[in-house]
């Protein structure tokens, strides 16, 4: 149940969000300018469009895949990861490099786009927090792909012995 696609909201996003974007795209145009100024205007061209891109990607338009929170938490077990994350974030760009594609065992859960999640945040440690990964009762905060493998290794392993039946 991830949505994907739908426009993006606005109204919850901090103005230190806009920031990376901004001087992405500030910084990537100036230095295209120089290059067209200079004569390289393929590189220029080249420029200004990564620009746009990185201002895009490192902003929060990106949607991205979300679950609602409480969806989300519905389902919290050692088996399924939750991690709160934000556009433009960079350790949740990591994370979501690593942790590809729709799985079933992980809700992602975009905070500016839901005020319970937020909500949550706040009270977790904040945006300093971000990405916030659960498994099970363990709450990881600033969480890199390591920490989230080491929380997802210390979910149960059933045991052999356990599923087979008494012995006489």
């Amino acid at each position: 149940m991830t949505e994907r696609g739908s426009a993006p909201q606005t109204e919850g996003i901090p103005a230190r969000a806009w920031l990376r974007p901004v001087l992405f795209l500030l910084g990537g145009l100036a230095a295209a300018v120089l290059l067209y100024l200079v004569g390289q205007t393929i590189a220029a061209i080249v420029l200004a469009l990564l620009t746009l891109f990185m201002a895009y990607w490192t902003s929060p338009l990106r949607s991205g895949q979300h679950v609602p929170f409480a969806d989300a938490i519905a389902r919290r077990d050692p088996g399924h990861a939750i991690i709160l994350w934000a556009p433009g974030d960079p350790l949740s760009a990591r994370l979501q490099t690593a942790v590809r594609g729709d799985r079933d065992d992980v809700s992602w859960v975009n905070v500016y786009r839901d005020p319970e999640a937020a909500s949550f945040l706040d009270c977790s440690g904040g945006r300093g927090a971000i990405p916030l990964v659960i498994v099970g009762d363990e709450i990881v905060r600033r969480a890199t792909v390591g920490q989230y493998l080491d929380a997802r290794a210390h979910e149960p392993v059933q045991d052999a012995s356990d599923s087979s039946s008494p012995t006489a």
